[in-house]
């Protein structure tokens, strides 16, 4: 049996589809190694499946109708395509929809500001309790709907979304998303009190910066665009970096 059916796979996190990107999170969510991982995506997304094991680390594969037999070493160098898989993403990607509900724009375009606020307190106390319920509750603004139905995979696709729009905001608005200091010229230094108080004055230090202390102009702030709203953010943040330079010399 020589093996000379062909394997393809996805070659980065935006190649995946939705059903593509359940698995992997299913996976995930399981005890698997990262190699059982990228094994079984390989296995499954090119209908292969492992009909019995052999001497010396050697495997009969069927591919439809065809048997072959596969090294270890065959498998594993053909899964090194799926590296990608042991990081988070370079670009945010999503399951596009739980159910009938449907998600946001993947980068977060045309989101409300307030929702960003929100989704991002709620992801910054997942981060400090390890609190499901608060995925969830992301899902239901991510997701558009108060009765959205996530499992276990689509609450870790919750997870690496996040984690990769943090990254991506990270390089778009430089400026802004600074470790926090205890600096009070830093728009989001705050002293270091407890998670929510912290989320608190954070998120106030926010509307503060964009309203310039007019409260007046609070509710259309919240209503606004979340791009619109973090290129405000980043122009004052890069302005008040400017200033401190300038005071220093």
């Amino acid at each position: 049996m020589k093996a000379v059916f062909n394997i393809t796979l996805p070659t980065s996190w935006d190649k995946l589809t939705d059903k593509q990107l359940h698995l992997v999170y299913s996976l995930f969510a399981s005890d698997f190694s990262s190699e059982e991982i990228k094994t079984i995506c390989l296995l499954k997304w090119n209908g292969l499946k492992i009909l019995s094991a052999l001497q010396y680390s050697r495997f009969i594969i069927k591919s439809g109708r065809r048997k072959v037999i596969l090294t270890a070493s065959q498998i594993q160098q053909a899964t090194t395509t799926l590296g990608f898989l042991d990081s988070i993403p370079q670009m945010p990607v999503r399951i596009s929809r739980i159910g009938k509900h449907r998600a946001v724009s993947a980068c977060f375009e045309q989101l409300p500001f307030e929702q960003f606020i929100l989704i991002e307190n709620l992801f910054q106390g997942y981060l400090k309790t390890q609190e499901n319920n608060l995925l969830q509750q992301i899902a239901k603004v991510l997701y558009r709907s108060d009765i959205v139905k996530a499992d276990k995979a689509h609450l870790i696709g919750i997870f690496y979304w996040m984690a990769a729009i943090k990254q991506y905001f990270a390089r778009e608005f430089p400026n802004f998303y600074q470790p926090a200091s205890n600096d009070s010229s830093n728009l989001l230094g705050t002293p270091q009190t407890n998670t929510y108080q912290q989320l608190r004055d954070t998120t106030n230090a926010m509307i503060r910066a964009l309203t310039g202390g007019d409260i007046t102009k609070e509710e259309s702030i919240l209503k606004t665009d979340t791009w619109r709203a973090l290129t405000e953010l980043d122009t004052l943040a890069k302005e008040a970096a400017n200033l401190r330079k300038l005071s220093k010399k």
